[in-house]
């Protein structure tokens, strides 16, 4: 009977707590619900160090091959003449690298490039300016310097019918001295994207590629723009510079822009450092590791004591632990005087009675009195 009750109790509380559960669940599914949330967790480290990096991107998904790289060193290894060439900023070029990156263009290289060099209306450019011997050279709208803000651009391509639509920095655009380029695009009446024509390759300068970057690849027909220059060459190549990265530390773009200064700089250091760190005059003597004598030890101590104004204390304590000994050790000398005390002790030490007293009950007048009372007391406390 109590084994049957047992089971019965056991079911019952068994379905109670399936039902209990059964409820919590559903309370659960009618109050909560699964959502994705999409957080905010800004810019890769790789999109900071990269400003083309969208665009490589957008160029790889859109079947073009496309890298992109730092653009120290470029001109080192130029890549065929059938790629297509973006850089940020053009370097100061000596004649040899002029003339081999004109080479490169001669036989069908096409180079996008944005001018940085920013020249006075009378100011001549200089040799080293190779957009400047085309006849391309950037100008400042002083109107707009102090607020910058996009203009658009209408540009035609040949592969495609329709105008598309590009955004430029207001405060740049292009002057054309040679009259020899094909502008573009045009904004705010100012050219700002030309083109020449350079054997069988093309030059064309920017005023600036600010649509290019991760910020705006995505604003208006930037990306599309990207694409339609990019239709008749195998690759493309996007190279950018230091000054441009939002996340490169000043000792990395100094090591990349001026590895060799650096190099010479820290050589110039150490050679200062090892000429500062030479000795100068005689060397001195090693120094002896004989113990002192406890009368030197004795000498600086009363000499610090006496600086410090602590002297006479330390002294009078040495004199009644001296005098005392004696006392202890010569119980006849306490029937005595302070002056026959004194001559009597003389006479054990071999030193004049005067200087015994002196020590032992003697003011001190100076430091030099100190330290002869202070020897005295040495020489009393070894004849004990």
């Amino acid at each position: 009977m109590s084994l049957h009750y047992g089971n019965r109790k056991f079911w019952l509380i068994s379905a109670l707590a399936l039902l209990l559960l059964l409820l919590l669940w559903t309370w659960f599914q009618r109050n909560f619900e699964r959502r994705s949330i999409q957080v905010e967790t800004g810019w890769s480290a790789a999109a900071r160090r990269n400003p083309y990096l969208a665009a490589e991107r957008f160029l790889q998904g859109a079947g073009i091959p496309a890298d992109s790289a730092p653009s120290h060193g470029w001109l080192q290894d130029l890549p065929p003449t059938s790629d297509l060439l973006v850089i940020d900023r053009l370097e100061s070029l000596n004649p040899q690298r002029q003339q081999r990156l004109r080479a490169w263009l001669e036989e069908g290289g096409q180079l996008l490039v944005e001018a940085v060099r920013l020249l006075e209306p009378d100011e001549e450019p200089p040799d080293d300016d190779f957009l400047a011997s085309f006849g391309a050279l950037l100008r400042v709208d002083a109107g707009k310097q102090c607020k910058p803000e996009e203009v658009i651009a209408k540009v035609a391509f040949d592969s495609h019918p329709e105008l598309v639509e590009v955004g430029f920095d207001s405060r740049y655009y292009l002057q054309d001295t040679s009259n020899r380029a094909s502008i573009l695009a045009t904004a705010g009446s100012q050219p700002r994207l030309l083109q020449y024509p350079v054997g069988d390759g093309l030059l064309m300068v920017a005023s600036d590629l600010i649509f290019l970057t991760n910020r705006d690849i995505g604003n208006h027909d930037h990306a599309f723009a990207l694409a339609l220059m990019s239709t008749q060459v195998d690759k493309v190549w996007l190279f950018y510079s230091y000054a441009s990265s939002a996340s490169q530390s000043l000792a990395r773009i100094l090591w990349h822009s001026a590895p060799h200064a650096l190099i010479a700089l820290a050589l110039l250091l150490a050679a200062l450092l090892w000429h500062f760190g030479r000795p100068i005059g005689p060397l001195l003597p090693a120094p002896s590791r004989a113990r002192r004598n406890l009368a030197d030890h004795l000498e600086a101590s009363a000499m610090l004591l006496w600086r410090y104004g602590r002297g006479g204390l330390q002294l009078e304590t040495t004199r009644r632990r001296v005098e005392q000994a004696w006392l202890r050790r010569h119980p006849l000398l306490r029937d005595l005087d302070n002056a026959d005390r004194a001559e009597w002790i003389s006479k054990q030490v071999g030193i004049g009675s005067q200087q015994v007293y002196d020590a032992l009950y003697r003011q001190h007048q100076s430091a030099r009195d100190f330290t002869a009372q202070s020897r005295v007391l040495q020489r009393l406390w070894s004849g004990l």
